[in-house]
């Protein structure tokens, strides 16, 4: 018996940091991009039940979603046999979904860790009836805790995926797991593999955000400019926009700079730092009148922004 546990998938002036990606892709999995797994499943979800076990009741209430009633079902199991492994697994994914479905970590926390403790106990039962699928959703788990587990989202995910585990969020998530641990060649390796699955804009951007921390920048500006061409998301935009103008910038492609900088301003004229990286343009141009006055807007956006403090008062 397969359960279907894959129902949710989840400038260089200053080094780029990683806490975009998180955030981004906590929006996706927890929050509108986790529609589409409510309401659709991955290939292999008409073998979530076989039918003769559909007449079970924890697998029609797997089967329905009903993850509150798993949960209160075999909590009664487990009195009586606290390593029952499959009361253990439909717990410990129950509360994994329930965790991905609230909206912010402090109130998922509680639920991952449920999970995760459930699923821990499976691996010490004398048996266990889906140990691709648990390794699978307890990597996901500690990916979702944050970036003290990520070592271990890593480890279990690995484990899944040796074991023969095909998901179609599974090279996602790895991919995630290993540039957060500064293993940018894995995490882009990983990357590379979910993009022969589904090439959406969000891969897109993080295999060209992966080339640009690698220092392989045409790789890095074909696939941002891949990801600005497919994307209607305002946030994925806005950071290929900033890490192609930080490209050419560097290169001293001064007008192709100020086009991406210009484009971010086009949908938010309160971005401090698009206005900062103007002035710079606009310095090394020598038009010093124009860059004093994109540092001056950048201080009346953000009066504490040390950059435009130092070049505007210098």
């Amino acid at each position: 018996m397969m359960l279907n546990v894959e129902r949710y998938r989840y400038g260089r002036r200053r080094k780029p940091k990683k806490g975009w990606l998180v955030l981004l892709l906590a929006l996706l999995l927890a929050g509108g991009g986790a529609a589409a797994w409510w309401l659709g499943v991955g290939e292999w979800a008409q073998r979530l039940v076989r039918p003769q076990a559909r007449s079970q009741p924890l697998a029609e209430l797997w089967n329905n979603r009903l993850y509150d009633e798993i949960i209160s079902r075999t909590e009664q199991q487990l009195k009586g046999d606290p390593l029952a492994p499959q009361a253990l697994a439909y717990r410990g994914f129950s509360y994994f979904y329930k965790a991905v479905s609230e909206g912010n970590l402090e109130d998922r926390i509680p639920y991952l860790d449920e999970s995760i403790a459930s699923l821990r106990r499976v691996k010490l039962a004398k048996t266990n009836p889906w140990p691709r699928e648990v390794d699978y959703v307890l990597g996901k788990a500690y990916y979702h805790k944050g970036k003290y587990y990520y070592d271990l989202a890593l480890f279990y995910l690995q484990r899944a995926l040796a074991g023969g585990f095909q998901a179609s969020d599974i090279y996602d998530y790895l991919g995630l797991a290993a540039t957060q641990l500064e293993r940018v060649e894995e995490g882009l390796a990983y990357f590379q593999s979910a993009m022969q699955v589904n090439p959406t804009d969000i891969l897109l951007l993080m295999v060209g955000q992966s080339y640009h921390d690698l220092g392989r920048l045409p790789e890095a500006e074909e696939y941002l400019l891949r990801a600005l061409n497919k994307t209607e998301d305002p946030a994925i935009e806005n950071k290929c926009h900033f890490l192609l103008a930080q490209m050419y910038l560097d290169r001293k492609e001064y007008f192709k700079a100020e086009k991406e900088y210009l484009a971010v301003l086009a949908r938010d004229p309160n971005s401090a730092e698009a206005h900062f990286y103007l002035g710079e343009i606009y310095s090394g141009l020598n038009d010093t009148v124009k860059a004093r006055a994109e540092w001056r807007r950048t201080l009346l956006i953000d009066p504490s922004h040390y950059g435009a403090k130092l070049r505007y008062y210098r």
